[in-house]
Formats: C-alpha cells, sequence, structure tokens
C-alpha cells in the first residue's frame, strides 16, 4: 500500500509539474523588443491557432463560439427581442490591424476588424409600425467589417516558484458594427411573406442601430468569455515563455 500510494504521489507531481512546462505551439513567436510592429505581427501569427484551439492549455476551438445563455435586447419600434441557442461565426476572420502595449500603464490596445455571423432562434414582442408582433422562428444577422477596440490592463504574478503569469486586471471595449448589416428572421408575419419583407426592411434600414442593439450584447458575451481563455493561456504559459522582453522587478507583483 505504502509502495503505491509513493508511486500516485510521484506520478501526481510529475503531472503538475508538466503542466507548467508545456511549450508554447509553434505560431506563438514571442517579442523581443516593444514596438507597434512586433506585437501586431505576434498577434496575428497566434490569433488562428488560439481560435482553433489549444487542448493542452485547456483552450477549447472558439469558432463557432456557442452562446450557453439567453441574450435579450431591444430593439427600434419598443420590440423586444430574444434570442436563444445562438451561435457568433467569425472569430476566425478577425484581422489585427493594430496592437500596442503602453507598458508604463501595464495596458495593451488591440485595433482589430471581424465578419460576423450570428444565428439561432429568437422570440419578439412589441409594436412595429401598425403592428402588433408575438412571434418566434429562425434568426441570422451578418455583419461585415466590424471595428473593435479592446484595452487590457494586465500585471505580472510572480507564483512560489518565482515563475511569472501574465493576469487581467480588467477590460473595456468599443465597437463600430460594422459596415453593413443584413438582418434575417423567418416567420415574423405567419402567413404574411410579404408583410415579413416589409417589416425586414424597416429593420434593416436601421442596419447600424439594429446592429447595435442585436450584436451589442453578443459581442458583450464574446468578449468575455475570450478573455476568460486568454487569462487560461496566461495561466498555462510563464511570462517568459511568451515575450523575450525583460521587466524590472517592480513589474512583479506576489500572487
Amino acid at each position: 500500500m505504502f509502495r503505491y500510494a509513493s508511486l500516485l504521489l510521484v506520478s501526481c507531481l510529475w503531472w503538475h509539474g508538466s503542466l507548467e512546462l508545456v511549450p508554447l505551439p509553434d505560431f506563438i513567436h514571442p517579442c523581443a523588443e516593444l514596438t507597434d510592429e512586433c506585437f501586431t505581427k505576434a498577434t496575428l501569427d497566434a490569433l488562428p491557432g488560439i481560435v482553433k484551439g489549444i487542448p493542452e492549455a485547456g483552450i477549447p476551438s472558439l469558432d463557432p463560439l456557442l452562446l450557453d445563455r439567453n441574450i435579450s435586447m431591444n430593439l427600434p419600434g419598443n420590440l423586444k427581442m430574444t434570442f436563444h441557442n445562438g451561435k457568433l461565426i467569425g472569430l476566425s476572420t478577425c484581422v489585427p490591424d493594430k496592437v500596442s502595449s503602453r507598458r508604463e500603464k501595464r495596458t495593451f490596445i488591440f485595433e482589430l476588424h471581424c465578419n460576423f455571423t450570428i444565428k439561432g432562434h429568437y422570440s419578439l414582442q412589441g409594436r412595429l409600425l401598425l403592428f402588433n408582433l408575438d412571434t418566434d422562428g429562425n434568426a441570422k444577422i451578418k455583419i461585415w467589417n466590424q471595428r473593435i477596440r479592446l484595452e487590457v490592463l494586465e500585471k505580472v504574478v510572480k507564483n512560489d516558484k518565482g515563475d511569472g503569469h501574465y493576469k487581467i486586471n480588467s477590460y473595456k471595449y468599443k465597437a463600430d458594427y460594422g459596415t453593413d448589416l443584413k438582418l434575417n428572421l423567418t416567420n415574423l408575419f405567419r402567413g404574411s411573406a410579404e408583410i415579413s419583407a416589409n417589416v425586414l426592411q424597416v429593420l434593416n434600414s436601421n442596419s447600424q442601430l439594429v446592429a447595435q442593439e442585436f450584436g451589442g450584447p453578443i459581442l458583450d458575451y464574446a468578449i468575455d468569455y475570450a478573455m476568460n481563455v486568454t487569462q487560461r493561456f496566461f495561466d498555462t504559459y510563464t511570462y517568459d515563455q511568451l515575450t523575450h522582453i525583460p521587466l524590472t522587478q517592480e513589474f512583479f507583483e506576489k500572487e
């Protein structure tokens, strides 16, 4: 029994240690200089691989991103829509335009653009034009060239073994909701395809407002999820693995 317990303990210690030594994927290219060019290129190289998923870091595939809760929103005309069983497609299309590090403020700034498709089941209640709506059906929204500016405040924390890891303190973003949008809702008016088409035309004519009200809550969800996944990535790989830029001791905090 003692021998079995000893073997089990050694196996657990080896397994735990191996987690801290997970090799970097070959698409991660650490920067050795504090330049926008290097950070932008490194993000461009890393993003497709991270979106596909890194099982050894506990990172699942992010495209499509399944929404595990219902999302409600208010649309023009006092309409309330609830989105069920949704998914966001398109994180793999995101392209970083510029990535900057403001080291004195411990902040990274990501500017990128993406093409998104959102699919799911909707329910809709309210009044639009002369019509009272209380219906449900399938929903699809396409947003082209959505620009996002994401600011991430981070720190580097040393654990008991002296390894430094990035920690996300907070983040915020702004989005312009794209240069074009197309909304398609089935079954808006049961038995009247003509009226349904007219209502969709009204909604699509207010594309920026619809994109903000419709896409905003879903983008909130997607960025929250992405930041949680990013923290898993940081927990798996040490600061020294992810960057070749040395830090002075005042940048490190104790865990």
